[in-house]
C-alpha cells in the first residue's frame, strides 16, 4: 500500500507539475515589436523583475522572440544592451507585426483564436504596404510653443537655438506630412524599415527654414522619412520640397495669419475656429484640428487632405480633398496660449 500511495503521489504530482508548465508556457514568435513609449521591460512579468531598470526607447524597433498566450498581453522582446537580454513587455507598449508564418501556426480551430489570428495577419500586411493609403495628415508646428513646452526625448539643437534667442521663428513648420489609412488608424507607416535618406544639399537648404532641425542636422528629416515618407511614391527630394510648399501655403493662409497676429497672447479656440470658417468655410474647417501642450500652450495645427491632392490648389480645396478628423480643438483647452520664441 505505501509503494502503491508513493507512486500515485509521484504521478500526481507530475500531472500537476506538467499542466503547471503547460499553463505558463510562452508562444515562439517573430516579427517586428515598435514602441510607444518608455516602458519598462521585465524580465519576468508575473514578478514584475527588471533588476537592471531597462525602459524602451521611444519609437525604437525590436524583435519579437514570444507572446505569453494566443490572445497575449505580454510580449517577449530582445533587447541586446539589457541584462538578461530577454525581455518581456506589455502588448499596450507598442505595435506588434509578427511574421506571418508564425500567426498561421499558432491560429486554433475556435473562432475567437482564428479570428485574432486573422485580424493580426491582415494588420501587419495592410498598415505598412506603399502607396495603400487613403489620404495624407499635413502635420504642422507652431516652434516656440512646440520647444518651450513639449517634453520631447533627446537632443534638438534647433530648440536650444530658439530657446536661447539664437534663432527666431515666426512661422509654421514642418512636422511631417503623413500618408494615412483609416482602418489602421495612426498605425499606418514603415514601409521599407530599412529606408535611407539621401537629399541633395540644395532641398536641404530648401527645406531648412521651414523644418530647422535641418539647419543642424538631418536627424528628424531622417526619422519622418523612414516612417511616412517611404508609404508614398516621391521620392526624397520630390516629398520634402512638396511638403515644404504645402506649409508655405498654409503659413500665407488665414491659419499662419491668424497665429502670427496672436503671439504672445491668449485665444479661445472658438475665435480661432469662427476666424477660419469666414475665410474657408465650415466644411473646410472640418478637416483642421490643434494639438496643445498640458492643453494650453499651442504646438500643433493639422490638416488633413486628400490623396490625390494638387500642390497648386487654394488651400480651401486641398482641405475638402481630405476627410473629417478629430475636432477642432484638439486636446487644447478652451483658452490657449501662442508662445513667442524665446524663454
Amino acid at each position: 500500500m505505501r509503494l502503491n500511495s508513493l507512486l500515485v503521489t509521484v504521478i500526481v504530482g507530475n500531472i500537476i507539475s506538467l499542466s503547471s508548465f503547460a499553463a505558463n508556457a510562452s508562444i515562439h514568435s517573430s516579427g517586428n515589436f515598435t514602441s510607444n513609449g518608455q516602458c519598462e521591460a521585465y524580465q519576468s512579468f508575473r514578478k514584475q523583475t527588471n533588476p537592471d531598470n531597462t525602459q524602451l526607447v521611444n519609437n525604437k524597433q525590436y524583435a519579437i522572440k514570444a507572446i505569453n498566450k494566443k490572445d497575449f498581453d505580454w510580449v517577449q522582446i530582445l533587447i541586446p544592451n539589457a541584462s538578461p537580454a530577454m525581455r518581456w513587455v506589455s502588448k499596450s507598449c507598442g505595435t506588434t507585426q509578427f511574421n506571418s508564418d508564425d500567426l498561421t501556426k499558432s491560429s486554433t480551430s475556435t473562432s475567437t483564436s482564428t479570428s485574432t489570428s486573422t485580424s493580426l495577419k491582415t494588420s501587419s500586411k495592410s498598415c505598412d504596404t506603399r502607396n495603400d493609403f487613403d489620404s495624407y495628415v499635413l502635420a504642422l508646428t507652431w516652434q516656440p510653443g512646440f520647444c518651450e513646452h513639449v517634453n520631447y526625448k533627446g537632443n534638438k539643437p534647433e530648440c536650444t537655438a530658439i530657446n536661447d534667442g539664437k534663432l527666431n521663428i515666426t512661422n509654421l513648420t514642418l512636422h511631417g506630412l503623413w500618408p494615412n489609412k483609416a482602418s489602421c488608424g495612426t498605425k499606418y507607416g514603415y514601409c521599407d524599415r530599412y529606408a535611407r535618406l539621401d537629399l541633395s544639399a540644395s532641398t536641404i537648404k530648401d527645406i531648412a527654414p521651414w523644418m530647422p532641425n535641418f539647419y543642424y542636422q538631418t536627424k528628424f528629416g531622417e526619422y519622418e522619412w523612414k516612417k511616412h515618407g517611404v508609404c508614398q511614391n516621391l521620392d526624397a527630394n520630390d516629398y520634402f520640397l512638396t511638403a515644404t510648399k504645402l506649409v508655405e501655403k498654409v503659413d500665407a493662409s488665414a491659419i499662419g495669419q491668424f497665429i502670427k497676429a496672436n503671439i504672445g497672447n491668449n485665444v479661445s479656440t472658438a475665435s480661432f475656429k469662427k476666424n477660419l470658417i469666414s475665410h474657408f468655410g465650415a466644411n473646410a474647417v472640418d478637416r483642421i484640428s490643434l494639438a496643445c501642450s498640458q492643453g494650453k500652450y499651442l504646438n500643433e495645427v493639422r490638416l488633413n487632405i486628400g490623396k490625390s491632392f494638387n500642390v497648386n490648389n487654394n488651400l480651401q480645396e486641398l482641405l475638402e480633398s481630405g476627410p473629417k478628423g478629430r475636432p477642432f480643438y484638439g486636446n487644447c483647452h478652451k483658452k490657449i496660449h501662442i508662445e513667442a520664441a524665446g524663454k
